[in-house]
């Protein structure tokens, strides 16, 4: 356990900065970006043993290189957002990193959740089972629900996947985190394509496409609540290229159109040979075979070639796959937990703000009496 005094530290919350000593606990993370800490704080101007002078967290602390462009991005964006499903910065500050020559980082102190839903979905794959399909109605919710909240600032969050989205198994909370490779879209301005962990990287990414939408983040949701259902990545391509032949066992081959309007210039294999005789839903079928129809419906309108016959996200909060979670009597039971849980609070707890985004959906959306 190291502890030491940072002189700036600011509150996203207040705009107040203040010096804290800072306790990190444990390494919770590591990526390419940095790494992850779990850490508390504690005000350093507070008297001793007054009701100031305590630790306060545990906080998730993501410690990353300053002056870079992905990072002042990241801080942009969550000192921005402000959403139940999306993880909260409550402060942050740059300090030199002794491990890298004193280098300057930047520090991100958010909140902590239990664990991921890549742990979650690992857990109950190992046990040779899977998710409850109800608390996989209730995740998927969430993340849709932060979605459309985000892509109504048009931020696309650009890496989701099981490993970037927080979870607490006993009240079933869902956080999306990690948006070092967030970035707001604007209207026919180019961005990397090579962007996206690989297994849930959308197919107009896979062929270079570099004017996309937010509906790369949409495709990232249909891998992850496919995976909920698997076990195990929907599409697991053993390279970046083989990562579109994957795809197209379940989808059948691309179009022309779909790969010309994705990147004109595209030279790289097509994968145009049907593999199958059978029809897509028979094969979504076959993939998920522990879905319900109504899941198998949804999977089949997100995922999808073309970008702009994907749902959105409205669209899909609205879908009939939601129907059992919008019922007034709706409870469900959390593994940790025998005792069954009431969530309405938890899943629309929306915000005025939320509730002018849904437009005539509205009414598809909101729980049933």
């Amino acid at each position: 356990m190291t502890e030491y005094l940072v002189k700036d530290v600011t509150s996203n919350t207040s705009g107040i900065t203040r010096p804290m000593f800072v306790q990190e606990i444990t390494k919770i993370g590591e990526g390419a970006f940095g790494t992850v800490l779990q850490a508390n704080l504690k005000n350093a101007l507070s008297e001793p043993n007054s009701p100031q002078d305590v630790w306060i967290g545990p906080f998730a602390i993501k410690k990353v290189p300053a002056q870079t462009e992905y990072k002042s991005r990241e801080l942009q964006i969550l000192k921005q957002t402000n959403h139940p499903n999306i993880v909260a910065l409550k402060y942050y500050y740059n300090y030199p990193n002794k491990d890298d020559n004193n280098r300057v980082y930047q520090h991100l102190a958010m909140e902590c959740l239990p664990c991921n839903l890549q742990s979650e979905i690992k857990r109950y794959y190992m046990n040779k089972s899977f998710l409850p399909e109800s608390h996989i109605r209730v995740y998927t919710f969430q993340i849709a629900r932060a979605m459309n909240y985000l892509h109504s600032f048009q931020i696309c969050h650009r890496d989701i996947k099981p490993s970037n989205i927080l979870i607490n198994p006993e009240t079933l909370l869902l956080k999306i985190c990690d948006f070092g490779s967030a970035k707001v879209l604007e209207p026919n301005q180019p961005s990397v394509s090579y962007i996206c962990s690989r297994y849930y990287r959308a197919p107009e990414l896979i062929v270079g496409c570099c004017i996309y939408t937010t509906k790369i983040d949409i495709w990232g949701l249909g891998c992850v609540m496919g995976e909920m259902y698997m076990g195990k990545p929907v599409f697991q391509g053993q390279e970046p290229m083989l990562q579109l032949r994957e795809i197209t066992k379940l989808l059948g081959p691309p179009s022309e159109k779909f790969i010309y309007t994705a990147n004109p210039q595209y030279n790289g294999p097509m994968y145009s040979h049907k593999i199958y005789s059978s029809t897509a839903e028979t094969r979504f079928q076959k993939v998920f075979n522990n879905a319900d129809a109504d899941a198998v419906d949804l999977l089949m309108q997100v995922l999808v070639y073309s970008p702009t016959e994907r749902y959105g996200p409205s669209q899909i909060m609205a879908h009939k796959f939601f129907n059992e979670i919008k019922s007034i009597n709706f409870t469900v039971q959390s593994r940790a937990s025998t005792t069954p849980l009431k969530i309405d609070n938890l899943l629309f707890n929306f915000s005025d703000y939320e509730l002018r985004t849904f437009g005539s959906l509205i009414n598809d959306i909101l729980p049933r009496s």
